[in-house]
C-alpha cells in the first residue's frame, strides 16, 4: 500500500466551500451508479470518509 498524504484540501461541487483535513482517510469508495455517474460526467465517482475532527475550514 502507498502512503497517503496526513493532509489534503477539497471543495464542494459549486466551489464555494473549502477544506482541509488532517489525517488519512477512514475509507475510501468509487461509485458506479448513474447518480454519481451523471454527478461527474465519468464512469464512476470518487469519495473519501474523514474523521469529524480532522477537519479545517
Amino acid at each position: 500500500m502507498s502512503d497517503v498524504s496526513s493532509s489534503a484540501k477539497g471543495r464542494c461541487r459549486c466551489g464555494r466551500v473549502e477544506f482541509e483535513v488532517y489525517a488519512r482517510p477512514l475509507v475510501t469508495m468509487a461509485c458506479h451508479c448513474t447518480g454519481c455517474q451523471r454527478m461527474s460526467s465519468s464512469a464512476f465517482s470518487l469519495s473519501a470518509l474523514f474523521p469529524g475532527e480532522a477537519y479545517s475550514g
